[in-house]
């Protein structure tokens, strides 16, 4: 059973490798990277001045394989290693049950939105911890406690209702700042006049209920600025405005 864990080796060079082995760097022992993408995989390496492997067989042995790449691909990786070697994987949406067996599996799953561009202070970042065993689990949760003040043993199930809920805030609203974005570059306005809405919105649900927060022509019931607006935009936007509309109204009903 793996109780501490004073080594790793990174599977992947994404926006989550190079977070996580950024920040781990100097906490823990990395020996080694490796990826797909050798270029970027390469370029992790040289970051956190470590062996850059070529081929997964060619990984570094360390107490666990820290595997940081997409949900499709985590299968294919682990069924590639030593069935006794310790993994951690780091999805919030792959449970436990769907992977191959292992003694020592699990899972540090950051709830956080990476860029490479974006440095990030993973102190307030919650970590959620699962694994096949009681004595591993808390070796993941120990390892993640040395970046976070917010650790949570959580199980698969949880995991996941939480990453769906992750892709609603984070990637459907930075999807509909995209439409925004391109609706006002087609009448030539500046996006910049909207940054500051934005920072206001996100403030906002700090401190209230996203119910209490919300305000617009939908919570009013002003269907006439409603239909303006809808005629205002393509029918690809219209209908997500429309759905939205629709939505927000039957949730405020009063």
């Amino acid at each position: 059973m793996i109780r501490d864990i004073k080594s790793i080796s990174i599977i992947g060079s994404g926006n989550v490798a190079f977070h996580l082995g950024k920040a781990f760097s100097g906490l823990v022992k990395i020996n080694a990277v490796y990826s797909r993408n050798k270029i970027s995989g390469h370029q992790l390496a040289n970051e956190l001045f470590v062996f850059h492997a070529e081929n997964l067989e060619d990984l570094i042995p360390s107490d666990v394989f820290l595997v940081c790449v997409s949900d499709d691909e985590i299968t294919n990786v682990i069924e590639q290693l030593n069935p006794d070697q310790a993994i951690i994987y780091t999805s919030g949406s792959v449970g436990l049950s769907e992977l191959p067996k292992r003694v020592n599996l699990g899972v540090l799953y950051p709830l956080q939105t990476f860029s490479k561009s974006r440095s990030i202070d993973l102190f307030e970042v919650p970590f959620f911890i699962e694994g096949t065993n009681e004595p591993f689990a808390q070796a993941i949760f120990d390892l993640a406690w040395k970046l976070s003040r917010k650790v949570i043993f959580a199980n698969s199930n949880d995991r996941k209702n939480l990453h769906l809920a992750a892709v609603m805030v984070n990637n459907f609203t930075n999807h509909i700042d995209y439409l925004a974005q391109q609706f006002l570059k087609s009448k030539s306005l500046e996006w910049d006049f909207l940054k500051p809405l934005i920072s206001e919105t996100a403030k906002k649900i700090q401190i209230e209920l996203p119910f209490d927060a919300q305000t617009g022509p939908a919570v009013r019931g002003d269907s006439k600025i409603i239909e303006k607006q809808m005629a205002m935009l393509d029918p690809e936007t219209k209908e997500i405005y429309a759905l939205l509309s629709e939505s927000i109204a039957k949730h405020h009903k009063k």
